[in-house]
């Protein structure tokens, strides 16, 4: 392992350099009129960027009520990602992007456009003319071209840098110190038995000059059952969370009998999903088949998945899967008559330190609302 390490080191520079020659070459522009948020990360695969987006989504919609919120994406893999366009729906993730489509699911009223180029694509697409108005930026780390108010950067607990390495030896986008950029970090997936990973991760941070608020955060999981009944409309199915699971204990879930479970997921991290279904369901042995991100579940993988199941087999993925999944109807007429039972993941973020959390993102509102005479006048 250290001779491959010594024999392909220099390559690490070689991408280094080559980001760093990108990255001069931009010259970032202001949206006017919004609050940019970005949220992102230094490490490929998942951290948890999208249930931390719609965390944020939440706050604002209910702390906030007077703004209007704009999702703004690549739309990796989607067919409109090089033109850009504005989601009507989170019906069509070919189009634009699963992660996309499963934020303009949850929260049909927020404004979602994806584009390579974001900043030609909101600017083409954009419909909220309002002064109050909150952008965020959905794995924007990276993206210069946009200037932003604050710029969170999520590290995962589990594994925060990798190796060390940046691309293509490691797992980094961007050396460590370029940590010096963000607003704040925040650590995910904080759980128990990483928590030593978290105090050495946090104690390297300061060694390498970053000196941000650091914060930590959690999954609330539950399990939602998708209906399969016959004439269900899959695609008008939005998955709303159900009863919180606590301590591996789901007794509110109608499991067969002599249930055997099965997750299929295509996601930035599925080994993270598969420890979250131990979890939810009380650390059983679960089958798995993971596929590579964004993979677009075809009727032929789909399929596939059924040679080994039974009419006890309950399957399992992700809310991002399904929204890929549900568009299979034959599948899921399939599993109804095979009575197979389907079963969701959900995932929400709870914050560790929500009150300074929330306190810095109702100063960022309090800011822009003094700088753009916004404060309502009164006496």
């Amino acid at each position: 392992m250290k001779v491959i390490l010594l024999l392909f080191y220099p390559l690490t520079w070689v991408y280094r350099f080559l980001f760093w020659l990108n990255q001069i070459k931009i010259t970032p522009s202001r949206i006017p009129q919004v609050i940019v948020i970005s949220v992102g990360n230094i490490t490929v695969g998942g951290t948890g960027k999208t249930p931390f987006v719609q965390y944020l989504v939440r706050y604002f919609q209910e702390h906030n009520k007077d703004y209007a919120i704009t999702i703004l994406s690549r739309g990796y893999k989607a067919k409109k990602t090089i033109e850009g366009a504005i989601l009507p729906d989170g019906k069509s993730p070919d189009l634009y992007g699963d992660e996309p489509s499963q934020h303009k699911e949850r929260f049909p009223n927020v404004q979602v456009i994806i584009g390579k180029n974001r900043w030609e694509s909101f600017l083409t697409h954009n419909r909220i003319q309002s002064p109050k108005h909150i952008v965020i930026l959905d794995d924007g780390f990276q993206h210069k071209q946009i200037v932003r108010d604050l710029d969170i950067v999520l590290l995962d607990a589990n594994s925060p840098f990798g190796n060390g390495f940046t691309l293509p030896l490691g797992f980094l986008r961007e050396p460590i110190n370029e940590l010096r950029r963000a607003s704040a970090v925040v650590f995910t997936k904080l759980v128990e038995s990483n928590k030593e990973k978290f105090q050495t991760a946090k104690k390297l941070l300061f060694k390498n000059g970053i000196q941000v608020p650091i914060f930590s955060s959690t999954l609330e999981t539950d399990l939602v059952e998708i209906n399969l009944a016959p004439n269900t409309n899959f695609s008008e199915i939005v998955p709303k969370a159900g009863p919180k699971v606590r301590d591996g204990n789901p007794s509110f879930l109608k499991m067969p009998p002599n249930a055997s479970y099965f997750l299929f997921t295509g996601v930035g991290n599925p080994k993270q999903v598969l420890e979250t279904a131990k979890d939810i369901l009380g650390n059983t042995e679960i089958k798995y088949r993971f596929f590579p991100d964004h993979d677009p579940f075809t009727k032929q993988t789909l399929f596939s998945l059924l040679s080994d199941c039974n009419e006890n087999t309950v399957l399992l993925t992700t809310e991002k899967d399904w929204v890929k999944v549900r568009i299979q109807t034959q599948f899921l007429k399939e599993l109804n008559e095979r009575k197979i039972k389907l079963f969701l993941i959900n995932i929400d973020v709870v914050v560790a330190e929500s009150v300074e959390f929330e306190s810095m993102l109702a100063g960022l509102v309090s800011t822009y609302e003094a700088k753009n005479g916004l404060v309502s006048k009164t006496g």
